[in-house]
């Protein structure tokens, strides 16, 4: 008995110390080049993904939980954005059929 719960504190312990900080982000920046709406369900809009050129060139998505300030989400083509990304994620970019596009989550950005 003593041996299961020796086993089973120690094994939440490694997985407490295992387990992703919230400082983890990267930053990115750069033109955007085409914007997407992603869509739940094939309905409902939640994001949008965007495609970026240099300096940080990637598919980076913009969901309802990012942080954004004043000039709002990537809207169109030719805006600059700047910020921290988080994790990988996915985008479904077509309503009708699955068309899944992965890039990563935006934790917080700014756009002009």
């Amino acid at each position: 008995m003593f041996k299961r719960f020796a086993s089973a504190v120690l094994l939440c312990a490694v997985f407490f110390l295992m387990n992703p900080r919230p400082a983890n982000a990267y930053p990115f920046g750069g033109q955007t080049s085409l914007v997407l709406p992603c869509f739940v369900f094939g309905l409902v809009p939640y994001g949008s993904i965007s495609l970026l050129g240099p300096p940080n060139p990637g598919l980076y998505i913009w969901t309802l939980f990012t942080k954004t300030y004043p000039k709002g989400p990537p809207t169109h083509p030719g805006q600059w954005l700047l910020g921290l990304t988080s994790i990988p994620y996915i985008c479904v970019v077509s309503p009708i059929g699955p068309i899944i596009v992965p890039g990563m989550a935006i934790s917080m950005m700014g756009s002009s």
